[in-house]
């Protein structure tokens, strides 16, 4: 982060790094303190960081509120339990952003809120974005967010990285099976269309704690061979700026088919 080895720092170093990143959580509501107003909630940051005094501490505070849109006057002296989820989730990022981080990292930031809100706080979060300079990784399972609020994406399977690329390219032309496979996955808006009737993944994910050697991916994946059980693949660069990690990435406009895979060819071994 910014050169430095996270890893590497202990103590004092690393409380220091701590300011430059924060985080937005999955709940909004229980990611409050129920017990604090607003107004102490936001501005708790800067001061146990001890940024400025009292009344330039309160200014700030009140600048971040009216930019996540919530009137700082109304909100201030309130607790969290008298605001809807989707306020919470502003309130969350006006604390967030308060210390003027580089890094914020969002963990599903938008799917404990309705759909109508959903779209609001990822215009938000753009909007911040633009406005503070800043980074955001953006951890979520609903792919069209992704695309939308993403520079670039990056697919991971039990752990390890699959793919990283540009959005576009990626969803219009994936170069691993598993992105593949969630892309197959969404639902097709056709009443003719029947579920059973797609060639979608299957089988089950592999227990965490004892992952399949080689390529985790390789026990639901129709591109098997031998090589991938002994051998785990690196992520490279399989396409001008898109990298993977497999031994056996996709053609441009290749299609696989996932009842072949192993996972889906024990499924219909007859016990």
């Amino acid at each position: 982060f910014e050169g430095e080895d996270l890893t590497e720092l202990k103590g004092e170093a690393l409380r220091r790094v701590r300011p430059r990143m924060q985080m937005i959580f999955q709940d909004p509501i229980s990611s409050l303190n129920p017990r604090r107003k607003i107004g102490d909630l936001v501005g708790e940051g800067l001061q146990i960081w001890g940024i400025g005094d009292k009344e330039s501490r309160d200014k700030k505070v009140d600048e971040v509120l009216d930019a996540v849109g919530i009137d700082p006057d109304a909100a201030r002296g309130r607790r969290p339990h008298e605001f809807s989820g989707g306020q919470c989730q502003r309130i969350s990022i006006a604390r967030a952003v308060v210390t003027e981080p580089k890094l914020i990292i969002c963990d599903e930031p938008v799917s404990a809120l309705d759909v109508s809100v959903q779209a609001q706080i990822i215009n938000l979060l753009q909007d911040m974005k633009d406005r503070y300079g800043l980074t955001l990784i953006f951890i979520a399972h609903d792919l069209a967010v992704v695309k939308n609020v993403s520079d670039k994406v990056a697919v991971m399977y039990l752990g390890k990285l699959c793919e990283f690329g540009p959005p576009d390219e990626m969803y219009e032309d994936p170069v691993h099976p598993y992105t593949a496979a969630l892309l197959t996955a969404i639902p097709v808006p056709d009443p003719d269309v029947r579920p059973e009737d797609r060639k979608i993944l299957k089988g089950e994910i592999p227990s965490p704690i004892s992952p399949p050697s080689g390529c985790r991916f390789r026990t639901r994946c129709p591109k098997y061979q031998d090589k991938c059980a002994e051998e785990e693949p690196e992520v490279r660069e399989v396409r001008p700026g898109r990298f993977a990690a497999c031994h056996f990435p996709l053609e441009p406009g290749e299609e696989l088919d996932f009842t072949r895979s192993p996972a889906a060819a024990e499924a219909a071994t007859p016990i």
